[in-house]
């Protein structure tokens, strides 16, 4: 893609005539694709040669202040500038195979002057016009969107033969033999050349819109102010003496173009605006990884499966390959691209690397894989390279290599296989920022709580932890740590399974299932938070009052009180039962009074988990109360008819459940059983059971609820149902019966055959339409039987009629249309024989 041999358009080529004439006078402008390996080694090899004095990258101007923190020998790659907006968190990552990361340690190892040009990052939040990207909550600082949308280079690909412009990219950059990378002036020439042609596929009202020129004008006001002396304006057209002080510029490849033009004056420059004012802003460093550094993964710069250039770049510069490995310890090494012949068999060993260490995650998975094979993949990959033109393998040639030689099925690189290439090609080891550095105190104490409580937070894999915190105090501090980093909507965990105290689930079980993972997004929250508060215990009090702003529901209070509980925070969970305490008597919903009622008895019976003192006794103390309140909107229900008594049985149900729940913690706290602390409700109870106005469901549910209770007895609730059930009753109150008594209390039919005659004789007296009518309630009802309760049910209703119990529990399958044509020749067999005088016939 030599400029000398392409014919190019006159735009492109009086910016590639002017990049050569300004380095002769002293300022190089750099255009690197970022997070390339190549232009990075290019870079370096540029640096050494100039010795410049001073090196200006694209970047938030406001990044300035972290340049010590970036250039401190301890701070490690990847890592990421952090900038916070009103809406958004904005990332500039940095790994060491980074052309900015080179020029940034270059520039601090050799005494030059190093500066951020670009815009500030709070003045970009609305630069992308694009409506997913206005609602995005991150977002990198490094885009390149416009190399993918790019007419030119998707032409270049299909020339080629190129599956997009990445593999274009590697093939014609990232694949040269080292010694042509490091031949910078026609290298750099070269990726001109190509952003470029990128560059002039965009429109100027596109570039206007997206703040590109607003940012350029930015970048070329910076760089006018650091031109050499010996390089006054105009150098590009005219030539000049030689440079005294020489200044090299780092920006992506786009931005260059526009950068000469500025230089030049020349009629396209008038298309940048003044430049504004940059008020800057905080700005912080932390910790990245290479799942997010990914642009397989979303990631909107740099390169796909930067695993693989981090070997690629640490080959090339004369690392050892098990150091570059993503399994091997962090060292804060100092690395730098060393001038060096290029090793005999370099590229080969780059490929075997890379296959060794996808084939050690492949047989970790349980895959099996012989020396044989591996070796197969190594060769397939190195003469995919020569066929294809590259002195070394790319990412492509090693996935088409392990794709031809490892996948066995129609599969490809998924399942095990594109989990162990994802390993490799994208780690998830995070960087390292070493303390005290542009960290706020509160991420740095979240660290260390982490690390004293023994999580894994140094990689950004998500780990799985199994706490008992009924029987081990230490797993119960653990816990409450994860739920405090959960209240404050950190991101770094949250539970999946076992014992859920907030959501009320799983609570027969022993252990608390969580999942955590320490993430650049948990880093960024953290880092926001800390402008509210110094540490993690004032965050949650913060978070706290928020949460206790405004007019808040009852169920929304009484998980608020469990969230606590479960952080170990007593006495706030105390504080907050005295709200939940007066919502709770200004509730006209029976459901959600019973319901709120419930999530704080499942506290009391959790308490070997917890850490409450003062707010049980307020727990308990709400759920005694309690019995007023359900009792008197037990009152309101006689009055109910149809959907809305349907959906008191629910109500009535939890209030039963809540009875027995009350009951079993009265045991263990050695007072009377029974229910003793829910004598109103009891009262109120017996009053529907008896009520000749309610809803006959609702009479069924209030008798099957006494008996469950023991507030009646087995045979004062079997005498109870005949008598409702008994001849003369009116069918439809008889169903309507039944599935209040079977939905709350089976039990009472499972044990008395003479219940069992009472049900069963009411359900034959009724005729084919009023059974069709009860029939999906009776359903309902019955299914909460279980299949041996089902059957013994069966048993008994068989004898009664003289049937099998099997014929009778026995699910059948069949056809609808079936169905209703065999039920429509019955009734016109029935009508015809009462037509004839012989109805008794039809039985």
């Amino acid at each position: 893609m030599s400029a000398s041999t392409t014919q190019v358009p006159a735009r492109l080529q009086h910016a590639l005539d002017s990049q050569r004439r300004w380095g002769e006078a002293g300022v190089h402008l750099v255009p690197v694709r970022h997070h390339s390996p190549a232009c990075a080694l290019a870079l370096s090899a540029l640096l050494e040669e100039v010795h410049p004095a001073t090196v200006l990258i694209e970047g938030p101007v406001e990044y300035a202040a972290l340049l010590p923190s970036l250039q401190d020998p301890r701070t490690v790659p990847p890592v990421a500038l952090l900038s916070l907006g009103e809406r958004t968190a904005s990332y500039y990552p940095l790994a060491e195979f980074s052309p900015e990361w080179v020029a940034l340690r270059w520039a601090g190892q050799h005494g030059a002057e190093a500066a951020f040009i670009d815009r500030s990052a709070c003045l970009r939040d609305d630069d992308d016009p694009r409506d997913d990207a206005r609602g995005a909550v991150a977002r990198t600082l490094q885009a390149e969107r416009y190399l993918a949308r790019s007419r030119s280079l998707d032409a270049l690909a299909r020339r080629l033969g190129c599956r997009d412009h990445d593999e274009v990219w590697e093939h014609l950059f990232e694949d040269r033999a080292t010694a042509d990378i490091r031949s910078w002036r026609g290298f750099f020439s070269d990726t001109l050349a190509w952003s470029g042609l990128a560059r002039l596929d965009v429109e100027r009202e596109v570039l206007d819109a997206d703040g590109t020129h607003a940012r350029e004008a930015v970048m070329s006001a910076a760089l006018r102010r650091h031109l050499p002396a010996a390089a006054p304006t105009g150098a590009g057209e005219k030539g000049t003496a030689a440079p005294a002080a020489p200044v090299v510029v780092v920006t992506g490849g786009f931005h260059i173009m526009a950068l000469l033009d500025c230089l030049d004056a020349t009629e396209h420059a008038a298309w940048l605006p003044e430049p504004q004012p940059q008020p800057g802003g905080p700005a912080w460093l932390i910790r990245y990884d290479f799942a997010r550094l990914d642009a397989l993964r979303g990631y909107g710069a740099g390169m796909p499966s930067p695993g693989l250039w981090q070997r690629a770049w640490r080959a090339r510069t004369g690392a050892s390959p098990l150091e570059g490995s993503g399994t091997g310890p962090r060292r804060a090494t100092r690395r730098t691209a060393r001038s060096v012949p290029e090793p005999a068999g370099a590229a080969r060993a780059f490929a075997t690397t890379v296959v060794i260490d996808v084939a050690t995650a492949l047989r970790e998975l349980g895959e099996p894989l012989g020396t044989a094979q591996v070796l197969a993949t190594v060769e397939q990959a190195m003469r995919l390279a020569a066929l294809r033109g590259r002195a070394w393998p790319g990412r492509c040639d090693i996935l088409d290599a392990l794709t031809s030689c490892l996948v066995k099925d129609e599969t490809g690189l998924s399942g095990n296989l594109g989990a162990a290439v994802a390993s490799v090609l994208a780690a998830s080891n995070v960087g390292e920022v070493p303390d005290g550095i542009a960290t706020p105190p509160l991420v740095r104490q979240v660290r260390d709580r982490l690390r004293a409580a023994r999580f894994i937070i140094d990689d950004a894999v998500e780990h799985r932890v199994s706490l008992d915190t009924s029987r081990r105090p230490r797993h119960r501090e653990r816990r409450e740590l994860l739920a405090r980093l959960r209240f404050v909507g950190s991101g770094f965990a949250h539970q999946i399974s076992g014992a859920d105290l907030v959501a009320g689930t799983g609570m027969g079980q022993f252990l608390e299932e969580w999942v955590y993972s320490w993430t650049p997004m948990v880093e960024a929250a953290l880092v926001r938070a800390a402008q509210e508060a110094p540490d993690l215990d004032v965050l949650v009090r913060t978070r706290l009052a928020e949460r206790l702003t405004g007019e808040l529901s009852a169920a929304t209070l009484a998980t608020l009180v469990s969230e606590l509980a479960v952080m170990g925070l007593d006495a706030e969970a105390g504080d907050v039962c005295d709200r939940l305490e007066n919502s709770l008597g200004q509730l006209s919903d029976l459901g959600e009074l019973v319901e709120a009622l419930h999530r704080l008895a499942g506290l009391i019976e959790s308490t070997s988990r917890l850490r409450l003192d003062h707010a049980a006794a307020r727990i308990r103390s709400i759920l005694h109360r309690g019995d007023a309140m359900i009792a008197r909107r037990l009152s309101d229900l006689v009055g109910l008819e149809g959907q809305e008594a349907l959906q008191a049985v629910d109500a009535l149900i939890s209030v039963r459940d809540l009875i027995i729940r009350s009951a079993a913690d009265d045991e263990r706290m050695g007072e009377a059983a029974q229910g003793a602390g829910f004598g109103a409700v009891l009262r109120q109870i017996e009053v529907l059971r008896r009520s000749r106005d309610a809803a006959a469901v609702l009479v069924g549910c209030a008798t099957g609820i006494a008996a469950s209770v023991r507030a009646l007895s087995q045979e004062e609730a079997v005498c109870a149902v005949v008598t409702h059930l008994a001849m003369g009753a009116d069918p439809a109150r008889a169903a309507d019966f039944i599935v209040g008594l079977v939905r709350s209390a089976p039990d009472v039919l499972l044990h008395s055959p003479d219940a069992v005659e009472a049900v069963t004789g009411a359900l034959t007296g009724l005729d084919d339409r009023a059974f069709v009518a009860a029939l999906p309630d009776l359903r309902r009802a019955f299914t909460a039987l279980r299949p041996v309760e089902t059957h013994r049910l069966a048993e008994m209703v068989a004898q009664l009629i003289g049937a099998a119990a099997s014929d009778l529990d026995t699910v059948w399958t069949v056809d609808p249309a079936h169905v209703a044509l065999g039920s429509q020749i019955e009734r016109d067999l029935v009508a015809s024989l009462v037509r004839d005088g012989l109805g008794e016939w039809a039985g």
